[in-house]
């Protein structure tokens, strides 16, 4: 066995990648990361970290799919990612209110259409980006006609006999 093999671990990843495509999904988590500035890669800045998992279908093994998008902190300018990442989500801009009184447990009680990408990193490495998210549409049913009762009018059928 070579040195690599004997002194070193291969790292793989802890989840699979999955095909473009949009996936039913739920928020797991957000949580808050430091993550260097683009500004300045040695300041670090907080940002947060939106998880989602598939709910219908999973790699090859039976686990989920795994999804992440880091957001900056501050909400309201068009271009913020949390702006758009919530304003898909929602459906619609928020105001500085509803903004503050968010509720992340209902966030993540729903399912949601996340729509991925199917990316290669700098490095050849193979990984999932999140184009949008947007509340999850079960199919509408057709709706069904009622058929109208026949008119009974004072009109005699002349064939009948």
């Amino acid at each position: 066995m070579g040195f690599f093999g004997q002194n070193a671990s291969f790292a793989q990843g802890d989840y699979s990648v999955a095909d473009a495509g949009n996936y039913k999904c739920i928020l797991v988590d957000v949580e808050m990361v430091q993550r260097p500035s683009f500004d300045d890669p040695a300041v670090m800045e907080p940002n947060f970290r939106w998880r989602f998992e598939t709910a219908e279908v999973g790699d090859e093994n039976g686990n989920p799919f795994r999804f992440s998008q880091f957001t900056k902190t501050s909400y309201g300018y068009d271009m913020a990612k949390l702006t758009k990442l919530l304003d898909g989500m929602l459906g619609r801009r928020l105001t500085q209110d509803e903004f503050a009184r968010l509720d992340l447990e209902d966030l993540k009680s729903r399912h949601w259409s996340v729509a991925v990408d199917l990316v290669h990193t700098a490095r050849g490495r193979e990984i999932n980006t999140i184009l949008g998210v947007k509340p999850w549409q079960t199919k509408a049913q057709p709706v069904k006609k009622l058929a109208k009762p026949p008119v009974e009018d004072d009109i005699t059928d002349p064939f009948e006999d």
